[in-house]
């Protein structure tokens, strides 16, 4: 009788170090990366034709972007997640927490629900959009023009994951960037084609911003 309960409690030791294995083992094999980082939009404030005339001299003295920096309200990124599970249970995540650094140059922190389960052998991607309102963006605007409009961003945080009742961290760290050139020339173009309209509908205007429209196009399809 005593062999019996000894041989069942070994048993169930052994089945519950093994699970207890599993379960560090599937913990260590949880990955989060930031993935990717793409454009969603740019939010701009309307341009004005002084303001065309300021983007003209800009680039006749080489600080159009400075200038063009001054329309932009705020900016959307999406960040793209990627969260593996290589371990052996499925994993429950409900969201991660994260710093934002720009150029080096911390901007506080950031969120995203993600509500999902991850199970073994299974990669998600998640997208989380990001803005940055233009008060926010301050401090690394000056980076950001003397690096030709690229930014660099950091991530660094925290996903968590539910088992048995528990949140468990996950840290993580990743960097990615992204020039904001393209999509300063293509808004740029864009209210080119628009003015030009507008002056075919004899609107006139004055010379002087004829004359910058003309170099901003100049510039614009050179840097193209």
């Amino acid at each position: 009788m005593n062999k019996a309960i000894i041989v069942t409690l070994s048993i169930v030791i052994i089945i519950g170090i093994i699970s207890i294995g599993l379960v560090w083992y599937s913990y260590t094999q949880i990955h989060v990366s930031l993935n990717n980082v793409k454009f969603d939009s740019i939010d701009w404030a309307p341009i004005s034709l002084e303001m065309f005339f300021k983007l003209g001299l800009g680039m006749l003295d080489g600080n159009w972007l400075e200038t063009a920096f001054e329309l932009i309200q705020g900016v959307n990124l999406n960040l793209m997640f990627g969260l593996s599970n290589f371990g052996f249970i499925p994993v429950y995540i409900p969201d991660l927490s994260y710093d934002l650094i720009i150029n080096d140059i911390s901007l506080g922190v950031g969120h995203g629900n993600i509500d999902t389960v991850i199970y073994p052998g299974e990669t998600k991607e998640i997208p989380i959009l990001q803005n940055f309102q233009k008060n926010s963006l301050a401090p690394t605007v000056k980076s950001i023009i003397s690096s030709g409009g690229v930014i660099k961003l950091r991530v660094s945080g925290t996903a968590y994951f539910k088992l048995l009742g528990m949140n468990i961290p996950i840290p993580f760290e990743s960097t990615k960037q992204i020039s904001l050139v393209d999509e300063i020339n293509y808004h740029l173009n864009n209210e080119i084609q628009k003015n030009r309209l507008q002056s075919d509908l004899n609107i006139q205007l004055d010379d002087s911003i004829n004359q910058a429209i003309e170099t901003i196009k100049n510039k614009i399809i050179v840097k193209k």
